[in-house]
């Protein structure tokens, strides 16, 4: 890992000096390999004495572990008061080190902070006022500001990371970030009366969005369905599993009949299935199924484009038939089996304008030909090309033609100059 290292202290170089916040490379039992900032005095002052260093030590080798166990940027205090926050290194899957930033204040020391801390490190009182001048030098930061220190110190470390530890921090992360949508589902079903049959309705929607190829509302509704199947199944992991076991069956089933090659479909279930009876860890076998579901979709989305343009081409029919009367984009996917909200994204990127705004448009040019070519009354053409009330038709026309639709069918006849 020589170049990552090199690289490593070119950006946390960069890091201090854009921000202010020091930063240590840290080795896996948390002594310092290398430092970027100035000196921190309060520190110096608390290492004096031994055992506080030497606590402060093991709680950076704890922190720097809690941050590869989250894959993300892990904060918390120290036994100084102090606000840190810590990144592990890992390479290829073995926690290494960390890179710790800090340490830096939320809010301006006063005297009973500096007192509690005292008291809890059993300082001599004597060296109070040396501990509040050392303190009052401590970089002071807006707390709102201190997520994306910590995130842009991530980002940093993250970016320059060899591809093996970087995707091992990568699923880390997805781990955490998927468990706290899971807890808050589960929170969420806690109101639910009928949860079975709310669960029937999530996995039908949950199967609509892979067919679409939709990985990311696919992924929020698994989380949902997980939630409700924790909280049903009342934390028996054993029956846990067997609930993802019969929701990936379904899902399986789905995916074979849309024409995906059903041996390819049963190793991505078999995988699972070994990965799942040989864990104990609920974290784990719930990200594995979303990667199951993120299989499934990529299978999807490499054929989905195929069904785009016949989508998109009978939509366009539709609307064709119907511009005259009230249409929405609701029915219009429903007439293509779709969802709205699948129909409204391939039209806008097959058509290049969005749905609402292709039957306006399709609207007015129907009304320029009428007014052109007929001697029908505006009224009667408002009512031709689905309008139902004559002054909106004429706002959206001079809105689109600078003209009101009497002053366009002047022009067309000859009747005003042309400008």
């Amino acid at each position: 890992m020589g170049d990552f290292y090199k690289k490593l202290r070119d950006s946390l170089s960069t890091f201090w000096m854009a921000t202010g916040v020091s930063v240590a490379v840290l080795d896996e039992n948390g002594e310092v390999a290398d430092y970027f900032g100035n000196p921190c005095e309060y520190c110096e002052l608390i290492h004096q004495e031994e055992d506080l260093q030497d606590r402060c030590v093991k709680l950076h080798v704890e922190a720097g572990e809690q941050s590869a166990e989250l894959g993300n940027c892990y904060f918390f205090v120290c036994h100084g008061n102090m606000v840190h926050f810590s990144i592990a290194l890992v390479d290829k899957n073995k926690y290494v080190g960390s890179v710790l930033a800090g340490p830096i204040l939320l809010e301006y020391p006063d005297a009973a902070a500096l007192d509690a801390v005292i008291e809890q490190c059993k300082i001599p009182a004597g060296c109070r006022a040396l501990f509040l001048s050392a303190m009052r030098d401590v970089l002071l930061v807006e707390p709102r500001r201190v997520y994306y220190l910590g995130e842009l110190l991530y980002q940093l470390i993250y970016n320059i990371l060899p591809t093996e530890s970087n995707h091992q921090m990568q699923n880390r992360r997805r781990m955490e970030l998927q468990q706290e949508m899971i807890g808050e589902a589960i929170h969420s079903v806690k109101r639910v009366n009928n949860l079975r049959n709310m669960q029937e309705k999530q996995e039908e929607e949950l199967v609509l969005r892979i067919e679409e190829g939709d990985l990311e509302q696919a992924q929020v509704l698994l989380n949902d369905i997980l939630g409700g199947i924790y909280f049903d199944s009342g934390n028996d992991l054993e029956l846990i599993k067997l609930r993802m076991s019969e929701l990936i069956t379904v899902l399986s089933r789905r995916i074979i009949k849309k024409g995906i090659s059903s041996d390819e479909v049963y190793d991505i279930v078999n995988e699972f299935q070994k990965k799942s009876a040989n864990s104990e860890d609920l974290l784990e076998i719930s990200f594995e199924l979303g990667q199951v579901l993120r299989r499934f979709v990529e299978m999807i989305a490499s054929t989905i484009h195929l069904d785009t343009s016949a989508i998109v081409h009978k939509g366009m029919e539709y609307i064709h038939k119907n511009y005259r009367n009230e249409i929405t984009l609701e029915q219009t996917a429903d007439y293509v089996a779709a969802s709205p909200s699948h129909f409204s994204k391939v039209f806008k990127a097959e058509v290049g304008i969005g749905f609402a705004a292709y039957v306006n448009k399709l609207r007015l040019d129907k009304a320029k030909e009428l007014l052109r070519d007929s001697s029908l009354p505006i009224s009667d053409i408002t009512q031709s090309v689905g309008y139902s009330n004559q002054q909106y038709f004429s706002r959206v026309f001079k809105n689109e033609t600078g003209m009101t639709p009497g002053q366009y069918k002047k022009k067309s006849k000859n009747l005003l100059p042309v400008e």
